[in-house]
């Protein structure tokens, strides 16, 4: 790899130079603006200096008008070399620490480290190779989409949509990149709105996912929340027969709650719960976890979604699964129907940039995230400035 600076009055002759040079192959590392050189160089326009690199087999031999920032370094050093070498020989003594004072460090030392931040420069190039040359602060928050597990080519395309909606100092500004990406997750992702209880309709939700993640408790929350503070009349069905537990526990909970619950053991009974539930506001339906791999479960499962004829299906994912896992899970449960992407466990998550590729991806809203064990707490609706602040910052607002 060859890397060199260039200086002109504009981009376009900087990067033409470059590419004279260095051949069409060399890519832009890195751009800065710097005042000319001389006394009187503060009044004169400011020049485009850039950074190009191109692989060894693809450079051009043409005559440069850049600075070879590798070449100037080893330069400087087999010159020091030298000097001590010859010095050495003729006085047939070992140079001490002092005959080094002579040599003039600060250049060496600047063109170490500005080939140290090229190198670090090409490393995120050839990490993200898919990637267009952004401007450092936005080049900065495409690598943080990248750490926090978006995909690649959807951090592109929010990278790219910054640079058509920002110009100028803006590109340059941190903070400025960073609430733009935050404005452009939260329009790529789709949200659903809560259920607000009308007396002249019965709304009637189903909850299903895998085993594990967090249904049952996240039905008794919605339950809490619309029985104390929406004021709703609300009734609970559990088709989790496999899990005496399961029942239980909501039984426990609904008793508490005074909220009726019953069970549905066949899909025949899950139509006739519903049916029976006609005069209350919500039915909140819990459903046994599936291990997506067992596809006879599936459909058995998809019969009673089918008794319920639910308004919405909240497919219940964990953050703290893996993407492919999600893909897996949601693949195997379209069956369902699911109409909603429903996030549990997002406290207990390293990375949340799965989020953003699931809504993505599967073009469903997002209802709701769950972030602890806690009965009615620890669940909050899904917000556009809220789930883009979560996955991009990792702050709940």
């Amino acid at each position: 790899m060859r890397i060199k600076k260039f200086v002109a009055p504009t981009l376009k002759e900087a990067t033409e130079i470059m590419k004279r040079e260095l051949g069409e192959d060399a890519i832009v590392l890195g751009t800065r603006r710097i005042k000319q050189p001389g006394i009187f160089g503060f009044l004169k326009p400011e020049m485009i200096e850039i950074v190009g690199a191109v692989e060894d087999e693809k450079i051009f031999k043409h005559k440069s008008n850049g600075e070879d920032i590798s070449g100037n370094t080893v330069d400087l050093l087999k010159k020091m070399s030298k000097d001590i070498e010859a010095r050495r020989k003729n006085s047939g003594e070992e140079i001490d620490a002092e005959s080094f004072e002579r040599y003039d460090y600060s250049e060496i030392k600047s063109e170490i480290e500005e080939v140290k931040q090229a190198l670090n420069q090409i490393t995120e190039h050839l990490k993200y190779k898919s990637s267009i040359q952004y401007p450092a602060a936005l080049r900065k928050a495409f690598v943080n989409l990248i750490e926090k597990e978006v995909e690649e080519g959807l951090a592109n395309k929010i990278a790219r949509a910054v640079l058509t909606n920002l110009s100028g100092d803006e590109l340059r500004n941190e903070k400025r990149v960073e609430e733009e990406i935050i404005k452009i997750i939260s329009e790529l992702v789709k949200f659903s709105k809560p259920v607000k209880p009308v007396r002249r309709k019965t709304f009637v939700l189903a909850f299903v996912g895998p085993t594990g993640v967090g249904k049952t408790t996240t039905v008794a929350k919605l339950a809490a929340i619309y029985r104390l503070f929406e004021n709703a009349k609300v009734a609970l069905i559990s088709a989790d027969t496999y899990r005496i537990a399961a029942i239980e526990q909501l039984q426990t909970f609904a008793n508490i709650a005074n909220i009726p619950m019953d069970v549905a053991y066949t899909p025949e009974d899950m139509a006739r719960l519903v049916r029976k539930h006609q005069d209350k506001d919500i039915i909140l339906i819990d459903t046994v976890g599936r291990n997506q791999r067992q596809s006879e479960h599936i459909f058995e499962l998809a019969k009673f979604i089918k008794s319920a004829d639910p308004d919405e299906v909240h497919l219940v994912l964990s953050a703290t699964s893996s993407y492919k896992n999600m893909i897996d899970v949601y693949n195997r449960f379209k069956v369902l129907v699911p109409n909603r992407l429903l996030f549990s466990k997002v406290d207990e998550a390293i990375c949340l940039g799965y989020i953003l590729n699931m809504a993505y991806k599967t073009k469903l809203p997002l209802s709701y995230i769950t972030t602890g064990q806690n009965v009615p707490d620890d669940i909050a609706v899904a917000e556009p400035k809220v789930i883009a602040n979560l996955i991009y910052k990792e702050v709940l607002l």
